[in-house]
């Protein structure tokens, strides 16, 4: 049963079913409005001035169409923005039952039809391009009339629909969504706070019964689930543009969300309840989903004037760049070129270039000019290192400065954290993402806790070898943990048989290179390359090593056959990762899958032990001031009053379960407290 919803009485009825059933899906619509916002307002006004003194025939219908270009892209931007957008339709769906709530819908019904030239006919009068002279073109073009539409429906204002839903939203029901940490961030700003859990992400559940689904788009979810079913098919995905469609098509489409959605849990809730071992990590994915969602609206302070003063110093130094470019290369040479530069650096000397060897080619047969092939030219000709340095400095200043300024709000970075991107199960983010930041003090510096605040840092020690030693119990993994030895000079020890005290520098380094090829897969060419060892001498070092470490050989080569046998493998909390291609008959295939499989119980794992500490974390801040702000990897940075810094820092640390045993091998947590990211982890 499908209802649209006009009078409080009705939400009092939809509230006391859902109450009933115990858990509901919803799903909410929303849109963007520029002038709400004086920062977004004062961006949008200068991209529109400065785009305008670029166009070489400014007429005011090319003003126009340019200036509406750039209006629908701050608008799309700022709906697709929990802490900015306007909610105006929600959605809400639960056994046998649906409702679609308007609160602001603009547009009755079609009176009128929309009418669009194609270019093929003269517009009508009024919408015909205007001459030089003034007159109206006679000329064929596009052109839009508007639709005229029928005023909309007496709706409930946000305030009465969100009270009524009180109830609802602030109890122990399970709250369902498709990305639903958009959808619950989205009406926290209606309530002043976020309604507790527990929540369920579609998307996660899908990504728990399989993590190689190639979308977890809801279309795509619904076709993957339900026979190839085109839910939208009738009237399409009006998500985007729905702000523009009269009330009766808004309001079918916000019903057939929900319904979706509710029916999409329904049926992977079912596949998932068979699967015992899947229910802790289930369980672990559920709860942290809140986690995220106050991280993601607290953010995290960027020194602004810092950035701007960065922005400054980049851009001098892209043009000393150029300069030293232009004298080192000839008259109009442009770095930004690919075809200009695979035509001077390998064009023969006698016609001009500079008569180089290409070492390695693109998928189309040309000299390839990316970072990886000049960096083995650089020594070459004084040229290439110039471009380097170039193509690296435009990089930061394009993703670090000009990428971070327009995500911007008071201050402050609120990026998006992923469970379901990463088919190991470790978290990622995006918007910006927080996890390829450099650890170059330029751009971590910029990160700084709020006034009157400190940043705190934490992070394991060798997660990924401490997850190995409890797998596979090797005994003298265990024993050097169990010492709170230096693992890497303990592994150099190892593979060079000699006593640790008189291991090398040089000696440790190879130990850690050996460490992490084993924890992320890789052979003896690899560690050679990242080493800078021989081939012969790398083979050497490997094979002492599995000889050293013969238990934790054997327990790899088992993972590796069981998992064959079953088709995945398995973390800490149960989370599969399926890996069909260690079945495959092409060797470099299998052996990157059988790669993949311990590299997906480690990482898997350690990502598991992560989550649960952002989980604990939370819990033991709660009633402090102390918050958490981003989690990238193995580290949680968190900032807390200066004046309590010592009691957060001990409260992270134990909250993380610094000192605790998995399996035999016990976790051990540094903190660092700093007043910038940077300064933090000491670089």
């Amino acid at each position: 049963m499908q209802q649209t919803v006009h009078t409080v009485e009705e939400l009092h009825e939809l509230v006391e079913v859902v109450t009933k059933a115990g858990e509901f899906a919803f799903d909410i619509e929303s849109r963007g409005v520029i002038e709400r916002h004086d920062d977004i307002n004062a961006l949008f006004t200068k991209e529109c001035k400065d785009h305008i003194a670029t166009l070489k025939n400014p007429t005011d219908s090319i003003v126009a169409s340019s200036t509406e270009a750039i209006r629908q892209r701050y608008l799309k931007d700022l709906a697709l923005d929990p802490l900015r957008n306007e909610v105006f339709w929600i959605g809400i769906a639960t056994y046998g039952r649906s409702w679609a709530i308007p609160m602001g819908h603009l547009l009755g019904e079609i009176i009128v039809p929309e009418e669009r030239g194609d270019g093929t006919t003269i517009p009508p009068p009024g919408y015909r391009k205007v001459t030089v002279s003034g007159k109206e073109s006679m000329a064929k073009a596009k052109y839009v009339i508007p639709g005229v539409y029928s005023e909309p429906p007496q709706q409930l204002s946000k305030y009465e629909v969100f009270e009524a839903l009180r109830p609802i939203f602030f109890s122990e029901l399970t709250k369902v969504g498709h990305n639903v940490k958009f959808d619950a961030r989205s009406i926290k700003k209606y309530y002043g706070e976020l309604p507790p859990g527990p929540y369920v992400d579609t998307m996660i559940l899908q990504h728990l019964e399989d993590e190689n689904s190639q979308s977890f788009s809801l279309t795509n979810l619904i076709a993957q689930n339900f026979g190839g079913h085109d839910a939208y098919a009738k009237e399409g995905k009006l998500g985007a543009v729905i702000n523009t469609v009269p009330f009766s098509s808004a309001a079918k489409y916000v019903h057939l969300d929900a319904r979706w959605t509710w029916m999409l849990y329904s049926k992977l809730r079912a596949k998932l309840n068979m699967h015992e071992e899947l229910q802790p990590a289930i369980k672990q994915d559920m709860e942290v989903l809140r986690v995220l969602m106050l991280m993601e609206d607290e953010g995290i302070t960027v020194n602004t004037a810092s950035l701007k003063l960065l922005r400054k110093e980049l851009d001098n130094k892209i043009r000393e760049c150029l300069l030293d470019i232009v004298d080192n290369s000839y008259a109009g040479f442009n770095p930004d070129s690919n075809k200009d530069k695979q035509t001077y650096l390998f064009t023969g000397k006698r016609a001009g270039g500079l008569g180089l060897k290409p070492t390695k080619k693109t998928n189309k047969g040309a000299p390839s000019v990316d970072n990886e092939a000049l960096e083995k030219l650089k020594d070459k000709h004084p040229l290439i290192p110039l471009l380097l340095n170039y193509a690296e400095i435009q990089k930061m200043k394009s993703t670090y400065v000009d990428g971070l300024l327009p995500k911007l709000n008071n201050g402050k970075l609120h990026p998006s954290f992923n469970l379901h991107r990463a088919a190991t199960g470790r978290l990622s983010s995006s918007n910006p993402n927080l996890q390829n930041i450099p650890r170059d003090s330029t751009i971590r510096s910029l990160f700084v806790p709020p006034s009157g605040y400190t940043m705190l840092v934490a992070d394991y020690d060798q997660i990924e070898l401490r997850v190995m030693a409890m797998f596979s119990q090797d005994q003298q993994l265990l024993r050097i943990f169990r010492n709170n030895e230096d693992i890497h000079a303990a592994t150099a020890a190892a593979v060079f048989k000699k006593p640790v005290e008189e291991v090398s520098s040089e000696e440790r380094q190879i130990g850690k290179g050996v460490n992490f090829l084993t924890a992320y897969g890789g052979g003896y060419a690899k560690l050679a390359r990242t080493t800078g060892i021989d081939d012969e001498h790398a083979m050497t070092i490997l094979d002492n090593y599995y000889k050293s470490f013969a238990e934790l050989t054997r327990w790899k080569q088992l993972a590796i056959t069981k998992a064959a046998r079953v088709g995945y493998v398995t973390t800490l909390t149960g989370r599969r990762r399926r890996l069909p291609d260690l079945l495959s008959k092409d060797s470099f295939t299998q052996s990157r899958a059988q790669r993949q499989a311990i590299n997906a119980i480690i990482q898997g794992s350690a990502a598991d032990i992560c989550k649960q500490a952002m989980i604990d974390v939370n819990k033991a801040f709660v009633g402090t001031n102390a918050k958490m702000l981003v989690q990238v990897h193995d580290e949680l940075v968190a900032v807390a009053p200066e004046e309590d810094e010592n009691s957060a820092m001990s409260t992270l640390v134990t909250a993380m379960g610094h000192d605790r045993s998995i399996m035999g091998v016990t976790l051990k947590v540094s903190c660092h407290a700093a007043t910038n990211w940077s300064e933090a982890k000491g670089k």
